[in-house]
């Protein structure tokens, strides 16, 4: 704990003395979830973890509406997480994969998952 509120005070004084008009968030945490905090995200990546996949089988995967599924892929495209292929087939198929950048989030969802396990209620208790 003590680690994240030092990163948070050293890039909240860092941020301080910068005269900058710019909103964008200096705290790597803040940073980080701007990328993987939106609705969705941290499920797509999951199953992207997993390898490629075309855009149904995310649909299947997840049960969201695929207007959210892609907008969400747009966004992590965008920032460089995940990449989308086009195989000239007839009909064209479109495959996502996790770029380096990425499958670099493996270690994060790995803590969430290991979080979750140790301290979330069974699923039989949560009502």
């Amino acid at each position: 704990m003590k680690r994240l509120i030092r990163y948070r005070n050293r890039y909240e004084r860092d941020e301080s003395s910068v005269k900058s008009v710019s909103k964008e968030p200096v705290c790597p945490i803040e940073r980080t979830l701007n990328v993987i905090g939106g609705k969705w995200v941290i499920l797509i990546i999951r199953e992207l973890i997993q390898g490629k996949k075309r855009f149904s089988e995310l649909e299947n995967e997840l049960g969201a509406s695929s207007k959210m599924i892609s907008q969400r892929l747009k966004e992590l495209e965008k920032n460089g997480i995940v990449r989308r292929t086009v195989i000239p087939d007839v009909p064209p198929k479109v495959e996502y994969t996790l770029t380096e950048k990425g499958e670099s989030l493996n270690k994060i969802l790995d803590a969430m998952a290991e979080w979750g396990l140790r301290y979330e209620c069974p699923k039989d208790s949560a009502s």
